[in-house]
């Protein structure tokens, strides 16, 4: 019979006290790191006019691409050619992480989970060399639109191999109904910020897409995108609120809506260099038009981060809705299922 005054002591699980490898987290973060940049520098290449500063690809003015002389070239091909060079260090991680996952991962449906991110890694690259080959300015659109995805599923592995999976407490019985719903908003909010960043993209493209109807699509692109906008400040406010209110996920839930504020802030100021004061504000504020100055970095920079803080707002939903399912226990049956299912068509 044990002593009464005996005190049991359970410390929690460490990746190595469980016997599973820190490695595959760690890698997972380097990735997610090296993808944002990548993000950042696209959204750049757009903004700047960059994206056909060299007409082949693999090759760059015909060197191998990894043997082009980056420091030496200035303006749009060393914009353009350190976004292939950024490519292409994902790519080399992507690789580098599924080989560490197939030898330390426990888990199977992580371990094919790394291979859909490395064959979106391949085909994100593909699409951006499709697009310089035949000077499409569609598949531009389209690379841009793919390329949060993939940023998404990089940040979707850090949080699978994250302790904090591991150890997630399950929610109380009592508390399921708050945090379930929490989750479905989590859901929509990311939903949201996808959609969002598609209409971006279209509204930052269809100026330069050649045809008949692309004042009319920019038109109604910008109008729906600060619609948009506005449910999506609204969806997130509410959800911050919930996490304050039920203490879940507070650091989540609030970073979400810090974010929304930064990229409100942005957007302004993306409409202000590009379009300069619109002209209903013309009465207050006077006619201040300093358009879209590309050469001009301040500018650029201010458009860029608009984009890739659109990508940070997607991964933070993303990351709060994972966390949200797994203090539920949504059965990871689903996740492993779609990984294999993507496994077997990469």
């Amino acid at each position: 019979m044990q002593n009464a005054n005996c005190k049991i002591n359970i410390k929690p699980q460490t990746p190595s006290s469980c016997g599973c490898s820190p490695w595959p987290h760690r890698w997972a973060w380097l990735l997610a790191c090296a993808t944002f940049p990548l993000i950042w520098v696209g959204g750049l290449v757009t903004t700047t006019g960059a994206g056909m500063a060299f007409r082949d690809w693999l090759t760059s003015d015909g060197y191998f691409m990894l043997f082009f002389p980056w420091l030496s070239a200035v303006g749009d091909k060393f914009i353009e050619h350190g976004h292939r060079l950024l490519g292409a260090l994902v790519g080399f991680l992507a690789i580098a992480l599924v080989i560490v996952l197939w030898r330390t991962e426990p888990r199977s449906w992580v371990r094919k989970f790394s291979l859909v991110i490395l064959a979106s890694v391949v085909l994100q690259g593909v699409l951006g060399g499709m697009r310089v080959l035949l000077d499409e300015r569609t598949l531009a659109l389209i690379h841009a639109c793919t390329g949060p995805l993939v940023f998404a599923l990089c940040v979707a592995m850090v949080v699978f191999t994250s302790r904090r999976w591991r150890q997630a407490p399950i929610v109380p019985a009592e508390d399921r109904r708050a945090a379930g719903k929490l989750l479905r908003l989590a859901i929509i909010c990311t939903s949201l910020a996808y959609v969002q960043i598609v209409v971006g993209a279209v509204v930052r493209h269809s100026p330069h897409m050649i045809g008949v109807h692309s004042p009319a699509i920019f038109q109604a692109a910008v109008y729906f995108h600060l619609l948009l906008a506005a449910v999506i400040v609204a969806h997130v406010l509410l959800l911050a609120w919930r996490c304050l209110r039920k203490r879940l996920n507070i650091a989540g839930g609030l970073s979400l809506a810090a974010l929304v504020l930064v990229q409100i802030l942005l957007g302004m100021g993306t409409w202000l260099v590009k379009y300069g004061v619109p002209h209903w504000a013309t009465t207050l504020f006077g006619e201040m038009r300093f358009v879209n100055r590309e050469a001009d970095m301040v500018q650029a920079s201010i458009v860029t981060s608009h984009v890739a803080v659109g990508s940070l707002i997607l991964i933070t939903g993303l990351a709060l809705a994972l966390r949200l399912a797994r203090q539920l226990r949504v059965h990871v049956a689903i996740l492993a299922l779609v990984s294999s299912r993507w496994a077997e068509v990469a």
